[in-house]
């Protein structure tokens, strides 16, 4: 990788300090210009996403007897696999009654290289038009199920060939105008991807694309089943103010209270939805 310009210029010893300080601010939270006082909510706590939403009455359970207090919630997208199950508005309202907080996730095109079958990808002339009309669809899910602007939404971008360079301009071009277009829209931008290949292009787009609109959120994903967000894929200085969740372990059954749901561990340290 090119080092950039800056980092040229200056000596070694201050080299990794500012290195440090590019990339702390290139990914800092910056509010979408909507949504000028509007934040989310941030939370430290285990999660688990599940395909489908359970039952109101299986998660009112689960919050007595699990660990976990936040849950991923697919909320659309052309390429999300599975139904809604018992998502609606008012399972989103009786949950969060609960005291559950809730991540909102959207599965959209993929990359042109995703190594998942039967995906609907990107266009790469177009992946910029795309990832905006994905954007403002996303905002429309979220708002019909109660999400309000100040939430943020994480794309689901699953693995894809990192070496293959012109996959990975898509795949960029493509989340820099996802992110633009929700915080065009008042809400805050989060990028599920996997260590290997999605968070590793975010990184290296942060790093040398000075264009590059950085996501306020990402979820790595890594089953290595280490509860916490601190990842050798993501420089730690990036992303690091309450700004990542982390996949740490697949799918799995778990059973808590009697009730068995089959689910992804997460570990969350970072912004959530906010609901009316």
């Amino acid at each position: 990788m090119e080092t950039p310009r800056l980092l040229r210029q200056t000596s070694a010893p201050a080299r990794g300090l500012v290195l440090a300080s590019v990339l702390l601010c290139a990914t800092a939270v910056t509010a979408p210009a909507s949504a000028a006082t509007a934040r989310p909510p941030v939370v430290s706590v285990p999660g688990f996403d599940s395909c489908s939403a359970p039952s109101a009455g299986a998660m009112q359970t689960w919050y007595r007897t699990s660990p976990y207090r936040a849950v991923g919630v697919y909320i659309g997208g052309g390429d999300r696999a599975c139904p809604s199950g018992n998502l609606t508005p008012g399972w989103v309202n009786a949950v969060s009654a609960q005291g559950w907080s809730l991540i909102p996730i959207y599965v959209g095109l993929q990359a042109p290289c995703a190594t998942g079958k039967k995906l609907k990808k990107m266009a790469p002339a177009q992946a910029a038009q795309q990832g905006a009309a994905e954007a403002a669809d996303a905002v429309n899910q979220a708002g019909a199920y109660g999400m309000r602007s100040g939430s943020p939404i994480y794309f689901d971008l699953e693995a894809f060939k990192q070496a293959d360079q012109g996959c990975v301009n898509t795949v960029t071009a493509y989340l820099n105008a996802w992110t633009r277009g929700l915080h065009s829209r008042g809400f805050y931008s989060g990028v599920y991807g996997s260590a290997a290949s999605g968070m590793v292009t975010l990184t290296e787009a942060v790093e040398t694309r000075s264009s590059f609109a950085a996501p306020d959120a990402i979820w790595i994903a890594r089953w290595d089943r280490q509860e916490r967000t601190a990842d050798g894929s993501v420089p730690d200085p990036m992303w690091s103010r309450h700004q990542r969740i982390k996949q740490y372990q697949g799918g799995h059954v778990e059973k808590h209270g009697g009730v068995a749901i089959e689910i992804d561990s997460d570990f969350l340290d970072g912004p959530v939805a906010r609901l009316r």
